[in-house]
C-alpha cells in the first residue's frame, strides 16, 4: 500500500512539473513570437522606406530651383493664396523661410508607435540636401502653424535635420527625438 501511495505521489509530481513547465513556456513562447514579428514588421517598412527614398531623391533633384512649379509655390505662400490643406510657410513641395532660402521636399509619413521612422528629404535653394525622422505629419500640419523659420539653418535645429551628400542612404538614420 504504502508503495502504491508513494508511485501516485510520483506521478503527480511529475503531472504537476509538466504543467509547471507548459506554463511557463507559453509566456517565453509568446515573447519569442512577439519579438520575431516585430522585427519582421520593421525589416519590411525600413525596406519600404530605403525604397521610398531611392526614388524620391531623384525626383526631388529633377526639381530645378528655378522649376515654374516651385517658383509658382513660391509666389504663392509670398502673396498668401489658399493652397488646399498647406498654410504659412509650406506648400505642397516648398517650404520658405523668411530670408528667402527655401526647401524642396518631399515626406514619408511613419508610424506614431515608433516602429518605423518617418522621413523627411530636402533639396535646399543654398544647394545642400537634408533629411530629418521629425514627425511633421500629413501636410506638413505639424508645422505649418508654427513660425516661420529665418533660415534653413533655423528650420534644419528646430526641426532635428541634417544635412547629407542626396545620395547616400545616410538620410535613413534617426534624428529625432
Amino acid at each position: 500500500m504504502n508503495l502504491q501511495v508513494k508511485r501516485c505521489s510520483l506521478c503527480q509530481s511529475a503531472a504537476i512539473r509538466r504543467k509547471l513547465v507548459v506554463l511557463l513556456a507559453v509566456p517565453v513562447f509568446l515573447v519569442v513570437a512577439g519579438v520575431a514579428l516585430r522585427a519582421i514588421v520593421e525589416t519590411k517598412f525600413r525596406h519600404d522606406r530605403a525604397l521610398w527614398m531611392e526614388k524620391t531623391l531623384p525626383q526631388l533633384a529633377s526639381f530645378p530651383l528655378s522649376n515654374v512649379q516651385i517658383q509658382n509655390e513660391i509666389l504663392e505662400i509670398k502673396n498668401n493664396s489658399p493652397r488646399g490643406p498647406y498654410d504659412g510657410w509650406v506648400d505642397e513641395h516648398v517650404l520658405l523661410m523668411t530670408n528667402g532660402e527655401f526647401l524642396i521636399y518631399a515626406f514619408r509619413h511613419g508610424a506614431n508607435s515608433g516602429l518605423y521612422d518617418h522621413l523627411f528629404l530636402a533639396h535646399g535653394s543654398d544647394g545642400s540636401w537634408y533629411y530629418s525622422t521629425y514627425h511633421f505629419c500629413n501636410y506638413m500640419v505639424l508645422v505649418q502653424h508654427d513660425p516661420q523659420p529665418g533660415s534653413i539653418a533655423e528650420f534644419a535645429k528646430t526641426y532635428s535635420v541634417r544635412q547629407f551628400d542626396g545620395k547616400s542612404k545616410e538620410c535613413l538614420q534617426h534624428t529625432w527625438p
